[in-house]
């Protein structure tokens, strides 16, 4: 019975883990979205830069992919520990 109780402890603990990467890599994006407007290379600020946005946007797409799987991980967590209480 122990571990089961650990491992439920654990699961939690992982989505938490998960949770805070989510929110450091938005604060990121978020980041190297204002750098990319501020800083100016050849005399065109970096966000002009057609290679960049597509780089930027890839990443963005990765945070929406992975903030997606947390909250699905959580919701079948909850699911789970819904069951158990009933």
């Amino acid at each position: 019975e122990g571990f089961k109780f650990a491992m439920l402890g654990l699961d939690g603990g992982r989505i938490n883990i998960a949770t805070c990467s989510v929110g450091t890599a938005q604060q990121a994006l978020n980041e190297a979205k204002q750098y990319m407007t501020e800083r100016k290379q050849f005399g065109r600020s970096l966000a002009q830069f057609q290679a960049l946005q597509f780089k930027l946007a890839d990443m963005a797409t990765e945070l929406v992919a992975a903030r997606q799987m947390v909250r699905l991980a959580a919701a079948k967590l909850d699911a789970q520990h819904a069951e158990k209480s009933a």
